[in-house]
């Protein structure tokens, strides 16, 4: 049998091997469970000089749909130039043509009677050139017979042999004839397409549009609302705290949870993601389901007022008694220790329904230790897991940002959305998206169109971002809840910032630039472990990574360090008390360390090394420091053990920092309150306030130990 006789609509479509057959045909004999307009147009011109059409199909309903049983996406699509029928604008043609074909005394449509019984799908044509037949898998839709951007797999046997021909022919006659299974349906069929055709108030096709657009959420929120009903969800008190624009807010991103696994919540700073957040935990506790917040270690204190286990005095929802786990983004990083009163050493990370990221824009990075983490031992492990985004900027620096944070919500898979949102390749739209956007940035400002960006990004890409993300604006919530702002009232309106520059030391006896110059010596040998390896085998594997990434720990490192001497300068720009305490936990944390080493090198005297890093434990770290939660070294699967370091040399270094730091902590520390020219300026502000109508005044600070 040669390759022409597998009809795939890959290699070979059904409906280019039925254009042959039909040339010049005098009996067209198919059968279908399904029968549509457009896939009558893809061969309507061969079908309207067929001697004679004989048709038996199953679901006489289905000739008013686009393509039943093939999930076709919808009519309507939102494409680069705006909102148009996709196939509706060309459907009444289609439908009237259709008719006149179906109304010619040689055609004849027959239905089973038994909806849903007839599932085989076979074409026989007879021409003077002979016979042919098609037996398969095909509906005579359009993507069933291989037309339209995506047709279907299918998997038919095309055959000449006249005798197989024959014999299925006879099987279809039998059918054909046969009054107690078959009936006539001919005037349904054109009373079908009559109506297709026909005109319609431009009223209903605005409400066409507008239900072909949403069906699926309002189906969704409905079904969610139900939930909710059932649950008890909406008697709970934080729901009934929030707003509407909030409570819409959670309804929408628990429909994307349900039916895409995932949802990044973007609105705006100020619009309550947390409290939205919230709702959607309580929502999928009510269903027994179990919940993981993973956030920044800065924002812990944040979230560990609501959990019922807290039992805190601040908790604003103490009925709701919420049960989530609570853990810090850095935790990913951390193969043992304790994380409040959990064991990570012990922790079972794949056992959770949903896991909520606060920040979610940190972990951009899909090729970062803490992402794939997440994606392994959180997402792809264990449980199904949805996965539900807090961010009020998912894109920092690239929409490669955004990429990776949809890769969460489909565990890595690239074509997760395919039959949901009907779109393709995600790292492929997602390229060329940011291609345009980057074409967009660099023309010249007044240039620059917004809505003309989108009609570049194209539809595929608005779709995706409509279907697993919510993002909300001030101005729009203003707009679309007019009343509910009435309640609530207005947002804060900005001042004009004033910019002031006070001295750091009144007394001018602490030179910036000059502890700005000592900073930029700190060598932070604490910091750079991969700078004292000796043993053979990792100095290899930083060979090894370097030659495969051109980039490895010793790299990370280096870059690491450069940025806590930045870090440093930010605290000094912050107040010199910041610095202070900061140069003081620095040092406290390289005496610790030295501590560290000096307990292993005594055990290590005293007992072999095996014994001695059992005492100790198998590696060196530095302690945590919660302040600078990012700069995090050495916690990867298999950090360095005290054994292969050359624990002279970095014990020299761990003294000369320590010393170095404390003669600028010692330096810094003279510049007290009343020498504290932010200090003093800022009081000075606060005064001026306290003789103004409005007295309230917020402060925030770069650090909290400002």
């Amino acid at each position: 049998m040669s390759d022409r006789h597998i009809l795939d609509n890959q290699a070979r479509t059904v409906a280019s091997y039925l254009r042959q057959a039909l040339a010049g045909a005098d009996d067209f004999r198919f059968v279908s469970a399904y029968f549509t307009i457009h896939g009558h147009a893809l061969l309507a011109d061969q079908l309207e000089t067929v001697g004679r059409t004989r048709f038996l199909f199953g679901d006489s309903g289905s000739v008013e749909e686009v393509d039943p049983g093939e999930r076709e996406p919808k009519a309507f699509e939102l494409t680069e130039d705006g909102l148009e029928p996709r196939h509706v604008l060309a459907q009444k043609n289609l439908a009237l043509r259709c008719a006149a074909w179906v109304r010619q005394p040689t055609v004849e449509i027959r239905s089973v009677s038994r909806v849903n019984m007839l599932h085989g799908k076979m074409y026989l044509t007879t021409s003077p050139r002979g016979q042919a037949g098609v037996v398969g898998s095909s509906n005579f839709t359009r993507r069933g017979l291989g037309e339209g951007g995506q047709p279907n797999l299918e998997i038919n046997l095309a055959t000449e042999d006249e005798d197989t021909v024959n014999k299925l022919g006879d099987w279809f006659d039998r059918l054909w004839t046969d009054d107690e299974r078959t009936e006539n349906v001919k005037p349904q069929v054109l009373a079908a397409l009559n109506r297709i055709g026909e005109d319609c108030a431009p009223e209903m096709v605005y409400y066409k549009t507008l239900y072909e657009l949403f069906s699926e959420e309002i189906a969704a929120r409905q079904a969610g609302d139900d939930s909710a009903a059932t649950t008890g969800f909406k008697d709970s008190q934080v729901w009934n705290t929030l707003y509407q624009f909030q409570q819409n807010g959670a309804m929408g991103v628990i429909s994307k949870l349900q039916k895409h696994n995932g949802c990044i919540l973007a609105d705006s700073v100020g619009l309550g993601k947390t409290y939205t957040a919230l709702a959607v935990i309580k929502f999928f506790e009510l269903r027994n389901e179990r919940v993981l917040v993973l956030c920044p270690r800065k924002l812990h204190d944040n979230w560990s007022l609501y959990p019922a286990s807290n039992n805190h005095l601040q908790n604003p929802f103490p009925q709701d008694r919420f049960g989530y786990t609570l853990l810090a983004h850095t935790d990913l990083s951390r193969p043992s220790g304790d994380s409040g009163s959990v064991s990570l050493a012990n922790f079972n990370w794949g056992n959770y329904d949903l896991v909520v990221i606060d920040e979610s824009h940190n972990f951009r990075n899909h090729g970062g230790g803490r992402y794939q983490r997440l994606l392994k031992e959180v997402i792809q492990a264990g449980a199904k897991t949805k996965v539900l985004m807090l961010s009020a900027t998912p894109v920092n620096t690239s929409l490669i940002d955004l990429r990776n944070q949809i890769y969460l919500m489909t565990e890595g898979r690239e074509n997760s959305f395919r039959d949901s949102l009907g779109v393709g390749n995600i790292r492929v739209l997602m390229a060329q998206a940011q291609k345009k956007f980057k074409q967009w940035e660099q023309e010249q400002d007044k240039r620059r169109d917004k809505a003309q960006l989108l009609d570049q990004l194209g539809a595929d890409f608005l779709r995706l971002l409509n279907g697993v993300s919510i993002s909300r604006s001030r101005r729009q919530i203003e707009q679309f809840y007019a009343e509910e702002m009435e309640r609530i009232g207005q947002f804060p309106r900005r001042a004009k910032p004033v910019n002031r520059s006070p001295h750091t030391d009144i007394k001018g006896e602490l030179s910036y630039q000059e502890i700005a110059e000592r900073i930029g010596r700190f060598k932070l040998a604490m910091y750079q472990p991969s700078t004292y390896v000796i043993d053979q085998k990792r100095l290899d594997e930083l060979g090894s990574k370097r030659k495969e990434q051109n980039f490895n720990q010793k790299d990370s490192e280096r870059f690491l360090v450069g940025m806590m001497r930045v870090n440093f300068l930010k605290r000094l720009e912050s107040s010199a008390h910041a610095l202070q305490l900061t140069l003081s936990r620095t040092i406290d944390k390289i005496d610790r360390l030295l501590s560290k080493i000096d307990q292993y090198e005594h055990q290590y005297k005293q007992n072999d090394q095996a014994q001695a890093e059992l005492l100790l434990g198998s590696d060196l770290l530095p302690d945590e420091d919660g302040e600078d939660e990012e700069f995090v070294i050495n916690r990867s699967r298999h950090p360095y053990k005290p054994a292969e370091l050359d624990l002279p040399r970095w014990k020299h270094d761990l003294e000369q920092d320590k010393a170095t730091l404390a003669r600028v902590r010692d330096q810094v520390q003279a510049v007290t309150p009343e020498r504290d020219g932010k200090l003093q300026q800022l009081k000075e502000d606060i005064r001026r306030k306290a003789n103004q109508p409005n007295r309230k005044l917020l402060v925030f600070t770069t650090f909290k130990d400002t």
